[in-house]
């Protein structure tokens, strides 16, 4: 056995001769020289060659399973853990597609190589990861300057550990900063804002670092408190503010953003003689009132759900859908509104036209998945198969979501592709495929209260998303108006 210490193994441990845990030290190891990344032994289909394991170790006990008792005990030989076919594929002694990963000097090969000498065991497996912390969580790094980080374990039972050697750190712009195996950032040329991604088993944390330009800047007075975050944000990476533009450059791009549209010769004398000093802001209200926001607006909302005016065989049911969301934008329906409208819609396109959603979008998993991408910002189709890699959520978050609309009942109506959309009564819930557990409806990690079978579980859904405690509704919105409002600056 090795006498070192080894990274991820605590010296008390060491001391009294503590096995290393499969879940907490292995398959970190794994995850960080890439062995279970979807390109290689996570891949689709039975992983590589036969030697299958879950997608970044999210199923730690059927990993194990995969190494040491697949393939009759091939791959591990305690006896002589060098000569382990995971030691020698991971080193190179014997031909890898996937290349180098662990030489042997590695601290992730010795690792490897103790547990294999210790005797393949599970370890503990009681103790439940709660969170991952990075230390520091956002800092200001000068062009050429470094900052090391520190990757810290929370577990359930109160402990921490400093597992800064078994974490994978990624940064999210390679041209902005780069960092190494060992959490080290080193800030390249381009001023701006880059954040590092810091993953140790299923958990994620960002490291968020200002890359200054180097100058001292002025800010321009603020308007509103957006402007108090974008000044904030300019003024610590030292990047100047734009020049305020002039009257007839606002007008044709608030035009083009709001109305989609360039604005009229009469329009552009009235705002260039308008005396008042508040005219752009009135400007603005006047657009959002009119019908060319309804208009432009109503083509890009419809477009997102899945209304196709290219469809001549279902030519009443696009136009009523379309006509539904432009008259509710026009009459300034509140957006809450009109996706519980949406949700909860019931009965023929013909009296409620809302229910043209539920023509295009048939099935409970599509339906979860474009409410979960459209109005919570969240892309949640990774997680039907396996926990999602960049998020935390898992197969059951998937079905339990999923759950609010299995009981969308659909009846002809005698009319040809128009059904009759209806709650049919009975209890919520949707099957994991994988565990073959009834999930009932589940909200991102929000608890929701039993549902009664007579109760519609898409108005709970509808309750949950207009909550003022959900931190997802609101905040897909505004970036969404916020990514259109730059497209014409």
């Amino acid at each position: 056995m090795l006498t070192a210490a080894v990274p991820g193994v605590c010296a008390a441990d060491e001391a009294k001769g503590g096995l290393i845990s499969f879940v907490n030290d292995i398959v970190p190891v794994l995850t960080k020289a890439g062995c279970n990344s979807g390109v290689c032994h996570a891949k689709a289909g039975g992983g590589q060659n036969g030697f299958e394991l879950s997608l970044l170790g999210f199923e730690p006990l059927e990993d194990f399973d995969h190494m040491v008792l697949e393939g009759r005990g091939r791959r591990l030989f305690p006896a002589a853990p060098d000569q382990s076919l995971l030691l020698r594929k991971v080193s190179g002694r014997t031909p890898h597609r996937g290349g180098i990963l662990l030489p042997p000097e590695s601290s992730g090969y010795r690792l490897l190589r103790r547990w294999i000498a210790e005797g393949t065991q599970r370890g503990d497996t009681s103790l439940e990861l709660s969170s991952l912390e990075v230390q520091p969580g956002h800092d200001k790094i000068d062009s050429g300057g470094t900052r090391q980080l520190k990757a810290i374990a929370h577990y359930e039972n109160g402990t921490t550990r400093d597992v800064t050697e078994l974490a994978l750190f990624e940064s999210n712009d390679v041209g902005m900063a780069s960092v190494t195996d060992e959490g080290l950032v080193t800030a390249l040329d381009l001023p701006g804002r880059v954040g590092v991604m810091v993953r140790y088993q299923g958990r994620v944390s960002v490291f968020n670092a200002a890359i200054p330009l180097g100058e001292d800047v002025e800010t321009p007075k603020s308007n509103n408190f957006i402007d108090d975050h974008v000044f904030a944000n300019l003024a610590q990476i030292g990047v100047p503010a734009s020049d305020t533009c002039d009257d007839m450059t606002f007008l044709r791009r608030v035009t083009l953003d709001i109305a989609g549209r360039l604005p009229t010769a009469e329009e552009a004398r009235e705002f260039k003689l308008d005396p008042n000093a508040q005219k752009r802001a009135i400007w603005i209200d006047r657009l959002l009132r009119s019908p060319s926001y309804a208009d432009y607006f109503a083509n890009k909302w419809t477009a997102l759900l899945k209304n196709r005016r290219d469809d001549a065989s279902d030519i009443t049911s696009n136009f009523a859908f379309h006509a539904w969301v432009r008259d509710s934008l026009l009459t300034n329906v509140p957006y809450d509104q009109m996706v519980r409208e949406l949700l909860a819609a019931t009965g023929t396109v013909i009296a409620n036209p809302a229910v043209a959603w539920y023509k295009r979008v048939k099935e409970p998993k599509q339906q979860m998945e474009d409410v979960a991408q459209l109005f919570l910002g969240v892309r949640m189709q990774c997680a039907q198969c396996h926990h999602h890699p960049f998020e935390r959520w898992s197969q059951d978050d998937y079905y339990g979501l999923s759950a609010f609309f299995t009981r969308v009942g659909r009846k002809p109506t005698g009319i040809q592709g128009e059904d009759l959309i209806f709650h049919k009564r009975g209890l919520a819930e949707a099957k994991n495929v994988k565990t073959g557990a009834m999930i009932p409806p589940s909200a991102l990690g929000h608890v929701v209260d039993t549902i009664a079978p007579d109760e519609d579980p898409r108005l709970r859904l509808a309750n949950w998303l207009s909550d003022p405690s959900n931190p997802f509704f609101a905040k897909a919105l505004v970036n969404r108006y916020w990514k259109l409002s730059l497209i014409h600056i």
